[in-house]
């Protein structure tokens, strides 16, 4: 009896050690969020413009608390303006300012993980794949497609914070600010610049993350 006892519990331990859940080293996954943005450097503010943030991540985990992950997003931003003022035209009229910038992006930011917060830190490249920049007033406004074009690039600093919302379902917001101008002072429309220091990207992002 005590060696059937003795095999019974060294199968049940071998069992419990099969089956024991080993920490994953990678993780896959989707995003779909929204960008909340506007341009420091134009002559508005405010987080007006809203765009599609969505793509795919990769994790790589260290260990429990650290990691890095790697993602690739098509991103939407820009800027939105309104002004009420007066014209010798047409009166008391409401002026507005549309900046569409496009890009594909490719984050890298490194995670640390406590008490099931998520903090994440990196930075951000991307790619300009269109942009288009428009004005409603009283009198036709020329913007150039050449002489005030965007850079075709754009580096971003990123941190945010993140957390697990339902089994594979995580959600997370970030704040991203351009590290490099994403277009210089002499090529932004006359009168639709503020300082002489170029524009950048300014923004916010909501995502959700169903990581496989």
């Amino acid at each position: 009896m005590a060696c059937l006892a003795a095999c019974v519990c060294s199968a049940g331990y071998a069992q419990s050690n099969y089956y024991e859940e080993t920490p994953k080293r990678f993780d896959g996954g989707l995003i779909l969020g929204a960008n909340f943005s506007q341009v420091d450097g134009d002559t508005y503010y405010g987080f007006h413009k809203v765009g599609l943030h969505t793509g795919g991540v990769v994790y790589i985990h260290f260990n429990e608390k650290f990691g890095v992950s790697m993602e690739l997003l098509y991103s939407q931003k820009g800027s939105r303006g309104e002004v009420v003022t007066e014209s010798p035209y047409v009166g008391e009229y409401v002026s507005k300012y549309f900046m569409n910038v496009n890009y594909v992006e490719v984050p890298v930011t490194f995670h640390y993980k406590e008490h099931g917060y998520d903090f994440e830190a990196g930075v951000s490249y991307a790619r300009l794949v269109s942009s288009k920049e428009w004005v409603l007033a009283d009198q036709p406004v020329v913007i150039d497609p050449i002489l005030n074009a965007f850079n075709t690039t754009d580096l971003d600093y990123i941190v945010g914070v993140g957390r697990k919302i339902y089994k594979k379902l995580y959600g997370s917001v970030r704040y991203q600010y351009s590290i490099t101008s994403i277009r210089p002072f002499d090529r932004i429309p006359l009168g639709y610049g503020y300082g002489n220091d170029g524009q950048y990207n300014n923004l916010f992002n909501v995502r959700l993350m169903y990581i496989f």
